[in-house]
């Protein structure tokens, strides 16, 4: 099972990765070339898109079906059966009507939203053509929740990486030919729709093979739907508050100008806390596989707060103080004056990586997850407290600073439920906490006295400085984070991806 899970993490992060460092291109180029303006205008649309905030009517079916795959996986397949049935009729209604309402509602969107007059109704068609492909996007997060289910991960990161792959391609192109901006935006939308047809060929004959098949739902199963998809719901609402709905409120206070000023400041972030995302996806079955067994819950819940963050935040950590080169590189040096923001929204990441796996290896636990939707609900407040308070002042970026703190500050009670919940001390998150921060004062002293007798310049010197920094950054979490047992918990795992079955 080991050797499986670190298998599917594996996959998972590379295509993902990939995939975000492609996206991270796309962004560059289109803010190079068409401006923030445009860079707005196609980050509002994606916002009516189940991974932006229709997000909040998905209902959590794709994680849902990963559960459902995964129980009928040790031997409840006709329990799972029904669940999927019912799951993918619930997407089919949500799109479809999430469709409808997009389409009706397109123009007045374009008033709100403040589009210029000459892009109004270019705005206008683009919207309504991704009110068209809204069924075939809910219907996917089935398709693509079974395959978690199974995990079967190669397909879903080989469509994910493919697809980013063309679709850059196509920004290139569309730069260098010189073509309108919604063309950007067109083939967007089919590289979702091709990787979606792909999945659902895969799936069909992946479920072939098994007893996996339609069928009519019984009473017991609708009711664990629809409770586990009124959990999802209740998380998805406080995270579109937390995220998605951000983007939509800067457009209807400003301009698609701030919008994008705002998608610049947090993509990269945003990027590094998906790359993230895949392990806590590929922990989920193997989690509702072990949910009774106490002492392996514990390992699970230890490592996934400890070992990741000390490979990912000493990076973050490099990545803040070289922000200022990062986004002259990235976006140009008119841009650059934007560091210290994004320096301070690289503490969403951190946070993420270091509560990410508990919280997902937690979710199939009903007690732990309505308490962890109250402080998700109470953060969100919070955050959004501190926006009103500073959004004078900071305008847009008042968005970014209240999601960063809300973070910072919830961090530690979230990390004390989440310990108790696998009967772990909770002096465990304060000591690595301490840990981190000894390394990031090394780190920062290094930089410090870097600068005072050098600078860096273009993409090269960038990526020379950068990666001695990773480099020193990891070995000073070996020595002063990980403990000898975590030391060789690392080599149990480079044993178990290298050992032939």
């Amino acid at each position: 099972m080991l050797r499986r899970f670190l298998h599917n993490t594996a996959i998972s992060a590379v295509a993902y990765g990939v995939a975000g460092v492609l996206g991270l291109l796309a962004v560059g180029v289109i803010a190079r070339s068409y401006g923030l303006t445009v860079l707005g205008l196609i980050v509002i649309v994606r916002a009516f898109l189940p991974s932006g905030f229709l997000a909040l009517v998905d209902l959590g079916v794709s994680e849902v079906t990963t559960q459902a795959v995964a129980r009928g996986r040790i031997g409840d397949w006709p329990v799972a059966s029904e669940k999927v049935s019912l799951l993918t009729v619930i997407a089919g209604v949500a799109g479809t009507a999430s469709g409808i309402a997009l389409w009706v509602a397109a123009a007045p969107l374009a008033a709100i939203f403040k589009v210029a007059p000459d892009q109004i109704e270019i705005f206008i068609t683009i919207l309504r053509a991704t009110a068209l492909v809204l069924p075939v996007t809910f219907l996917g997060l089935v398709v693509e929740g079974a395959l978690k289910g199974f995990e079967e991960y190669g397909w879903l990161r080989l469509t994910e990486v493919g697809g980013n792959l063309l679709y850059v391609a196509s920004v290139y192109i569309a730069v260098w030919r010189d073509v309108p901006f919604e063309w950007v935006a067109y083939s967007y939308l089919a590289m979702i729709v091709a990787k979606y047809l792909v999945l659902a060929v895969v799936i069909y004959l992946m479920a072939r093979v098994t007893p996996l098949r339609f069928s009519r739902w019984h009473t017991e199963s609708r009711q664990d739907v629809f409770h586990r998809c009124w959990l999802m719901f209740n998380n998805r609402l406080a995270g579109s508050f937390q995220m998605t709905l951000v983007p939509l409120a800067i457009g209807a206070l400003y301009s698609p100008a701030e919008v994008g000023t705002y998608d610049l400041i947090t993509r990269l972030p945003r990027f590094l806390k998906a790359v993230m995302s895949p392990l806590y996806s590929a922990i989920l079955p193997v989690s509702t596989r072990i949910e009774d067994d106490t002492r392996r819950l514990q390992i699970l819940g230890r490592n996934g707060l400890v070992l990741p963050a000390a490979i990912v935040i000493p990076v973050l950590v490099v990545i803040g103080l070289f922000s200022d080169e990062i986004l002259t590189v990235w976006v140009g040096a008119q841009h650059a004056d934007q560091w210290p923001w994004l320096a301070l929204s690289l503490c969403v990441p951190a946070v993420t990586v270091t509560l990410g796996a508990g919280q997902a290896t937690l979710m199939v636990k009903s007690d732990f997850f309505r308490l962890n939707n109250r402080y998700l609900y109470l953060q969100v407040l919070a955050q959004y407290v501190l926006t009103a308070l500073t959004i004078a002042w900071f305008r847009e970026r008042a968005f970014i600073l209240g999601w960063a703190v809300s973070y910072v500050v919830f961090a530690p009670l979230v990390a004390q439920q989440m310990l108790s919940f696998m009967n772990l001390p909770g002096s465990l998150f304060w000591e690595q906490v301490g840990r981190q921060m000894l390394v990031a004062v090394i780190l920062a002293a290094a930089a410090a006295a870097y600068r005072m007798y050098s600078s860096t310049e273009g993409l090269v010197g960038l990526v020379v400085v950068g990666g001695v920094g990773c480099i020193g950054a990891w070995i000073l979490s070996i020595t002063l984070i990980l403990s000898r047992r975590d030391r060789a918990m690392f080599g149990q795992f480079a044993r178990a991806i290298s050992h032939r079955q």
